[in-house]
């Protein structure tokens, strides 16, 4: 009992502040939709992680006929360059997820609904209120994918909804095996358990738990060490060890290992990519990805959605089949040609009514320019585009650079490893120890 005692004792010391800052600010990240994540900014920071406000640049537009006018969106809302990108004005600080060029206007996917931009005026067009997390226009539909769930047809004449539909594909058609990378991500990011955002809620609870252990766990220590407060102490020691914290250990474990992954993922990415799970092995999740429509397509005559499986099809958004496998991060589509940026998988292209796989182009890009039958393909961290510069970073970079260890230095991941290694021991010696003193509290009742 002093042996497990004195290694919880130290596994705790050395690395409760780690986890406390892993755990706030996997929370936060977690809930990368909340505004105030980007409205909340920070100027006094390390320069090194200034760069990496770049990843929340998600759509980028180029004037055809004047190379001079340029507009970037992303998380820090709506920029609009007259210059060649010189200099930048913000027109808008809405989320922004895609720009759509049709014609003479612009159409925006945002955090509060679909807006069409004139070059002179920015107005909403449609669900107010919604997130839209991808959009297609046709020639006489817009198709919105609301939080990753719903499908919304619009007129595009008069701007009513003419469909709402969730998607419901069939467990035949979702039986597909994943690469062990997929799975790792998807349960560390809260979407590789349950459907309808419980996962998100377990890995919230485990954050919750986690934060409260270390600040508890500290004040337990000082306070012992310092003699003072013992009535205080053993409140804190009965509420730091209970049944709420012993549930917790289950999603804690799951964050640590899949968080050693993920911080080695370009080290063991030959590993992960070629490690196959089995769907009849896979959580309850895979067979039904409700809310897993990352990116959507419609030509006119047939629906695209795509999902961590794939893109499937559909002609009456009720009867969909896979048509083609690998995530679909974003699907894009320019003169009559849908681009496909892959997330974990391959980017392509599909015209003439086949997919062809796109090599040499920047994996997950966010948008694309076509001029004079010239592609460029948009990614944030890509050269050659211009970008809008700030002298300062979102709450959500600085999290994100907390949670990755980037903040700290190149190497911290090997920091993050230990506190990961520490939170699994940790949950030994704690279940341990809560189980012992359970059974002496059980035979003096006996007794």
């Amino acid at each position: 009992m002093v042996k497990i005692y004195k290694l919880h004792k130290i596994s705790g010391i050395s690395a409760g502040i780690i986890l406390l800052i892993l755990s706030v600010s996997g929370f936060f990240l977690d809930h990368d939709k909340w505004s105030f994540l980007y409205t909340t900014t920070f100027s006094s920071v390390p320069s090194q992680i200034k760069s990496s406000e770049k990843r929340l640049f998600n759509a980028y537009y180029k004037d055809k006929e004047n190379a001079q006018h340029i507009l970037v969106g992303g998380y820090r809302g709506l920029f609009e360059s007259f210059n060649g990108g010189k200099k930048f004005s913000n027109i808008s600080n809405l989320q922004i997820l895609s720009i759509i060029p049709d014609k003479s206007i612009l159409y925006l996917a945002t955090s509060d609904g679909i807006y069409s931009y004139n070059f002179k005026h920015l107005k909403r067009v449609a669900l107010q209120g919604e997130y839209i997390t991808a959009l297609s226009v046709s020639k006489k539909q817009l198709v919105a994918v609301l939080d990753k769930e719903k499908l919304v047809t619009i007129d595009k004449n008069n701007l009513q909804i003419s469909n709402e539909t969730i998607v419901k594909i069939t467990k035949e058609a979702l039986k597909e095996d994943i690469k062990l990378s997929r799975l790792v991500r998807d349960l560390h990011y809260g979407r590789g358990l349950f459907d309808g955002g419980i996962s998100l809620l377990i890995n919230d609870y485990g954050a919750l738990v986690l934060a409260f252990l270390s600040l508890s766990g500290y004040m337990i220590w000082f306070l012992i060490k310092r003699k003072k407060y013992p009535q205080i102490s053993r409140k804190l020691i009965k509420t730091h060890a209970n049944i709420f914290a012993i549930i917790a250990i289950i999603p804690l474990f799951i964050l640590s290992v899949t968080g050693i992954f993920l911080d080695h993922s370009s080290g063991l990415a030959k590993f992960m990519n070629s490690v196959k799970i089995p769907h009849s092995t896979l959580p309850p999740i895979y067979n039904s990805l409700r809310s897993d429509i990352w990116s959507v397509d419609f030509d006119g005559k047939t629906y695209r959605i795509g999902n961590r499986y794939g893109i499937y099809k559909s002609t009456n958004l009720k009867n969909w089949r896979l048509e083609n496998r690998g995530l679909a991060y974003k699907m894009i589509r320019r003169d009559g040609i849908l681009y496909v940026s892959g997330m974990g998988a391959p980017n392509r292209i599909y015209k003439d009514n086949k997919f062809y796989l796109l090599p040499d182009t920047p994996h997950m890009f966010r948008d694309i320019l076509v001029k004079d039958k010239e592609v460029r393909y948009f990614s944030s961290m890509q050269k050659g585009f211009y970008l809008p510069q700030f002298h300062d970073i979102t709450l959500y970079t600085l999290l994100l650079t907390l949670h990755d260890g980037t903040f700290f230095s190149s190497w911290w991941g090997w920091i993050n490893d230990f506190a990961a290694i520490a939170l699994i021991l940790l949950g030994i010696t704690g279940t341990m120890r809560w189980s012992i003193k359970k059974r002496k509290n059980l035979n003096k009742v006996h007794k």
